[in-house]
């Protein structure tokens, strides 16, 4: 029979060979690991991160598919899937865990932890974001704070749970999921912003730099919808054109930055 150490081996180059990143240009990234490598491999901290204006994808060793949306940044140990399963997120992502009762799925940000078993949720914490949001689609997990009150939930499918980074409260709201979850098919749902949280989304969406003047800012916008369009340029002013029905601002661009002017 194989060592403990072989097995070991064998397990970590079969669930570490490749490593995809398919981007929304169709690009992919493979990082092959080679068992002369792997003494140098063991121990690392693997990075991904994600620029503003791109989304990607990954298939994490255990075959936990994660996507990530615009300005986030994934990072886990080489040996994940090993003896734990422990990624660390900042941003936004959405996740369908592997199950494997005898490995929990834990996902860290700044502020809260989930621990899972197997279920589809998203995670949305931006570190310029006031409030941590955690919306589970299917399955359980169990939410933790990271403050000194450390406060815990078990959240059930279709509900919603915010952190307050402001006084560390956890609230609990029923959903469809649809809305939390509308960036991963591409679509911009905005429910009842304030119009300057509608641009700093569009900035981390298109990558872009948008510059606000005039002190008329109207806070409420009722439920703009607008679906993803092939064309990053066509598509960020089609979103400003139907912007402009529920708000009174002009536009223009230079040199590759939007500058509104609220009237």
């Amino acid at each position: 029979s194989q060592s403990p150490i072989r097995r070991t081996l064998l397990f970590i180059a079969k669930v570490a060979a490749v490593i995809t990143i398919p981007l929304l240009i169709g690009i992919q990234i493979h990082l092959y690991i080679t068992n002369d490598e792997l003494n140098k491999f063991i121990g690392q901290q693997l990075a991904i991160q994600v620029e503003s204006g791109e989304k990607a994808s990954i298939t994490l060793p255990d075959g936990t598919k994660v996507y990530l949306n615009a300005a986030t940044s994934l990072s886990y140990p080489s040996d994940f899937g090993l003896n734990q399963r422990d990624i660390y997120l900042t941003g936004e992502a959405y996740l369908e865990v592997a199950k494997d009762a005898e490995k929990p799925f834990h996902v860290h940000t700044d502020e809260v932890e989930i621990e899972v078993l197997g279920t589809k949720f998203n995670v949305s914490s931006y570190p310029d974001q006031s409030e941590v949001e955690t919306t589970l689609i299917e399955g359980s997990v169990k939410l933790t704070t990271k403050n000194n009150s450390q406060h815990s939930v078990i959240m059930k499918p279709n509900q919603k749970v915010i952190y307050s980074k402001k006084n560390h409260q956890l609230s609990t709201l029923q959903t469809t999921g649809h809305f939390e979850t509308a960036w991963t098919r591409g679509e911009l749902v905005f429910r009842s912003a304030k119009f300057s949280d509608i641009i700093e989304k569009l900035k981390k969406r298109y990558g872009i730099d948008i510059q606000i003047s005039g002190d008329k800012l109207i806070d409420i916008v009722f439920n703009p919808y607008v679906e993803n369009d092939s064309f990053k340029e066509e598509y960020i002013h089609g979103v400003l054109r139907l912007l402009q029905m529920h708000y009174q601002f002009t536009y223009t661009e230079r040199n590759g930055k939007i500058l509104i002017k609220m009237k």
